[in-house]
């Protein structure tokens, strides 16, 4: 998987850029004709990946094969714009598990309060359609 990674070619619109107690970079990443835009938020425990783009199978893909970099899939959502023919796939990655179920209730219950719809993805689910996209560009 990590071979994949670097077969992408990867433009840096920023980098350790402070926000808060943050630091955050922006990267455009392509791969064949497709293309994701990713803000990564890095704390000290957590870092969350939000990749956006028209291709969700090869965001599972970039998503997967950078968990090695910032630990464990603690938790991920995506948003679809339908009308736009657009995602946005938020990804959570920690080395120590700092959310855990009840952490998870109150981001999903913080979600609701302020109306975003979001579809909860499992670490299996985002492996699954990284697989998927895997095998279509080997031609399998």
């Amino acid at each position: 998987m990590e071979s994949f990674f670097d077969k992408c070619e990867i433009k840096v619109l920023f980098e350790n850029k402070t926000v808060g107690e943050t630091v955050q970079n922006s990267y455009n990443i392509s791969h064949q004709s497709n293309r994701i835009e990713l803000l990564e938020t890095i704390s000290s425990n957590i870092v969350i990946e939000n990749f956006r783009g028209k291709n969700f199978e090869f965001a599972c893909a970039l998503a997967h094969s950078i968990y090695f970099r910032h630990g464990n899939i603690q938790m991920a959502h995506v948003n679809r714009f339908k009308e736009l023919d657009l995602f946005e796939l938020v990804v959570y990655y920690s080395n120590s598990d700092v959310i855990d179920v009840e952490r998870k209730r109150q981001i999903m219950f913080y979600h609701s309060q302020n109306k975003l719809d979001f579809e909860y993805l499992n670490p299996a689910s985002i492996l699954q359609s990284s697989n998927s996209y895997i095998s279509k560009i080997h031609g399998g």
